[in-house]
């Protein structure tokens, strides 16, 4: 297994600025290096993963996933880990061990082009994505009324 403690400490930053009242574990090094208070509610998924979890699970503030991308083929991981950021947390921390994910066709990209950014990495070769709703997609600029419609000039012009 892994170093826990260094992987707590590693997490620890990220899970207390999100504050979550509920928290959904999915893998054994999630569930051991994960700090809860007594407060959050705990949900936890064994392995294997199915997408039949994922429908009885209710949503959660985080999600803490290890282990995923070793253990699906690669389309079946990119579904379930779509389900959990799209339906189920916000917040997702995904702990994978590139090495072993590679076997499977997992590269860099694929945690990037699914919203993921690399958080940090461990001794024993593990690999930290996080994911968070707000920082998916920036703000543009050109994204408001003073560029598109104009309600108040709709009855004074003809267009």
């Amino acid at each position: 297994m892994t170093n826990s403690v260094a992987l707590s400490s590693l997490l620890a930053p990220f899970v207390s600025q999100f504050n979550p009242r509920s928290i959904l574990t999915a893998g054994d090094t999630a569930a051991m290096c994960l700090q809860i208070s007594n407060d959050t509610k705990l949900q936890h998924l064994k392995t294997p993963f199915s997408q039949d979890q994922l429908q009885k699970t209710q949503p959660v503030d985080l999600a803490v996933i290890s282990h995923l991308t070793e253990s699906m083929d690669k389309a079946a991981a990119e579904q379930w880990l779509g389900m959990v950021k799209n339906r189920l947390a916000p917040h997702v921390i995904l702990i994978s061990h590139p090495a072993i994910a590679d076997d499977k066709g997992w590269q860099l990209t694929d945690y990037l082009a699914m919203g993921f950014r690399h958080l940090a990495g461990t001794e024993d070769g593990l690999q930290v994505f996080t994911y968070a709703i707000e920082n998916y997609q920036p703000k543009r600029d050109w994204l408001n009324s003073r560029y598109w419609a104009n309600p108040e000039m709709y009855d004074k012009y003809r267009w």
